[in-house]
């Protein structure tokens, strides 16, 4: 029997800041892939909550600093900028010595890419730990929708109007569909939480793909789309976390925010599943 080898050809570059400029210690903060078409993208090497714990007080403008460069390497991309002609948005940035990869889709690349380069990555590549963390997030967030589910449809008349606009199943290519958790005429909406403390980094991954999902039905054309958004279900965590577990969850709110603007995308802070139905509320009767 044939075996079944990864095809995806890369390579993929570290974005890497120095800390204390002079010293050479650098810090992977982001990573550049790009595949055998040209075309390059980039993803955050490292989450607000970690670097709020490895700088302190001064966790929140690193958080700033790195979601800013990510974001500005991104739109240099997009524009058709060759990665060695990319212009680092702060000093002290330096793009780091490229790899070639090959691996089965650009995740992988991005999951061996992380886990070779940093210490502090969000990949999930070999690593069991990190695998149970996210099915916990994904938990969560499945137990999120429902909720905001049976909220939206408590009464008669919504659940008439709105009850197979939930979980709704899209076809992305052949045997392989992507669910959205609301779809109404031209909106379409995803849902997510954020939880302080521990959860809070895999909470920004899954985040991060609810988005992906949304640029996907977009680019492809796959949904008329005119309004997306993400509601994600954030309470205020101040009288039961530490000072730095708020501060780590409101950066990281601050984070999905500026991501999901980025890509076109309204990101809604919900208190409760009641306030994310009562938005759905409105954005049915104004359809």
């Amino acid at each position: 029997m044939k075996a079944d080898l990864p095809s995806f050809e890369a390579q993929w570059w570290p974005v890497q800041l120095e800390t204390v400029p002079g010293s050479g210690e650098r810090l992977t903060v982001a990573v550049i892939v790009r595949g055998t078409n040209g075309q390059g993208t980039v993803r955050q090497a490292i989450s607000p909550s970690t670097l709020h714990q490895l700088f302190g007080s001064a966790g929140k403008g690193m958080a700033l600093l790195v979601m800013q460069t990510a974001l500005s390497i991104q739109q240099q991309l997009e524009a058709k900028v060759e990665v060695e002609g990319l212009f680092m948005p702060f000093g002290n940035l330096v793009l780091g010595q490229w790899r070639d990869c090959v691996a089965r889709d650009l995740n992988e690349v991005f999951d061996i890419a992380m886990r070779l380069s940093t210490a502090f990555s969000m990949s999930m590549f070999g690593s069991r730990t990190a695998e149970t963390v996210d099915q916990e997030a994904g938990l969560a967030f499945d137990e999120w929708a429902e909720k905001v589910r049976l909220q939206t449809v408590a009464t008669d008349i919504w659940r008439e109007t709105l009850l197979h606009s939930f979980n709704v199943p899209v076809e992305v290519a052949k045997r392989k569909k992507l669910r959205f958790g609301f779809v109404l005429g031209g909106y379409v909406a995803q849902f997510g939480v954020l939880r302080p403390g521990r959860s809070v980094a895999a909470d920004v991954r899954a985040l991060k793909l609810k988005l992906f999902d949304i640029d996907i039905l977009r680019r492809d054309q796959l949904l008329p789309v005119k309004r997306a958004e993400v509601l994600v279900g954030l309470q205020d965590a101040s009288d039961t976390y530490t000072k730095r577990q708020v501060e780590a969850v409101n950066d990281s709110w601050g984070f999905i925010d500026q991501e999901a603007k980025a890509r076109n995308i309204v990101a809604v802070r919900c208190n409760s599943a009641a306030d994310a139905a009562q938005h759905l509320h409105h954005i049915a009767q104004a359809a």
